[in-house]
């Protein structure tokens, strides 16, 4: 779990690091394609599924919205942003899932889901406000919170596939499509790795070995060794791993009016995770014990479970 906050947490101080030698879309293609070529390997001997053609569209809207977009909006903000307000901004990222659930798939979070929703929306307010106080200008907030629009966007569209994919089938899927758009940057971004020094070359490859692949084997072993609830403090851990790694590696502490809105819009986000007690069967439905689980039951469950993040 501490292994896979801070590997998530490194990316924003990496991706600062990345963008004083590489421009936003030389950095997408270049972790993109490091990631593939990583994956490469796992592809050729077996261990990612062949894609199904009822579901390329869909996974093709997953890679273009979760890799391309998300990282984009995200590696543009940063260029304004310091990496510890850009963590506590994007962590507004499951409140947009949430309200994305509510009108795309009818889902109905409750009473809990709704007000952690404002909650975690007002916190991000609050972050905002610190533009000018050492935060970051207020533009680059915008594109931030953008992409965290995005990266919900992708959770939407990724949360069906999940039932006939692996999350490492996602990653590699997705990574391929949202390269694809990402193709016309690749003279450039080529360019660009000859000019670049060493620790900004080192940055870009740490984002697609280490916060990409890497961080998805040990997620993997956070969700398979530990129950839904447990796996879901690494992802409050990732803005206070980013806040710590930024200030050490970096010098960047934002502003305590920023610092003050992300611990609101984690608080949002813990109070939408609130799950209401399932109901009791009335007296006149049977009492399944010990019996086998059906399909329907089992994907319930799996429902509840938490799902990992495309990428950081």
């Amino acid at each position: 779990m501490a292994a896979t906050a801070i590997l998530w947490g490194s990316a924003f101080p990496a991706i600062r690091v990345g963008l004083e030698g590489y421009s936003p879309t030389a950095i997408a293609v270049l972790r993109l394609a490091f990631a593939l070529l990583f994956l490469v390997p796992c592809l050729l001997t077996g261990r990612i599924s062949r894609l199904r053609r009822g579901d390329a569209l869909r996974m093709a809207g997953f890679g273009v919205t979760g890799m391309t977009a998300y990282q984009l909006l995200l590696y543009a903000g940063e260029r304004h942003v310091e990496g510890g307000t850009a963590a506590m901004l994007v962590a507004t990222s499951p409140v947009f899932a949430t309200a994305l659930g509510m009108l795309v798939l009818r889902e109905r979070p409750g009473a809990w889901g709704i007000a952690g929703l404002l909650v975690a929306l007002g916190g991000a307010l609050v972050v905002a406000t610190a533009g000018g106080e050492g935060g970051g200008s207020r533009s680059g907030m915008a594109m931030i919170v953008a992409a965290a629009a995005a990266q919900a966007t992708s959770f939407i569209l990724q949360k069906p596939l999940l039932r006939r994919y692996s999350g490492m089938d996602c990653i590699f899927y997705g990574s391929l499509f949202g390269l694809l758009p990402l193709l016309v940057f690749a003279p450039q971004a080529a360019g660009q790795a000859l000019a670049a020094g060493w620790q900004q070359s080192a940055a870009v490859v740490w984002l697609g070995l280490a916060c990409t692949v890497l961080a998805f084997c040990t997620w993997s072993r956070v969700l398979n060794a530990a129950p839904a609830s447990t796996s879901s403090l690494v992802l409050y851990a990732v803005p206070v791993a980013a806040l710590a790694l930024d200030a050490v590696l970096l010098g960047a502490v934002p502003a305590p009016t920023a610092c003050l809105g992300g611990l609101i819009v984690l608080a949002g986000v813990g109070v939408a995770a609130v799950r209401r007690a399932p109901r009791p069967p009335a007296p006149s439905e049977p009492v399944a014990r010990g019996g086998p689980v059906s399909r329907e039951e089992t994907a319930r469950h799996e429902e509840t479970g938490v799902r990992s993040p495309s990428s950081v």
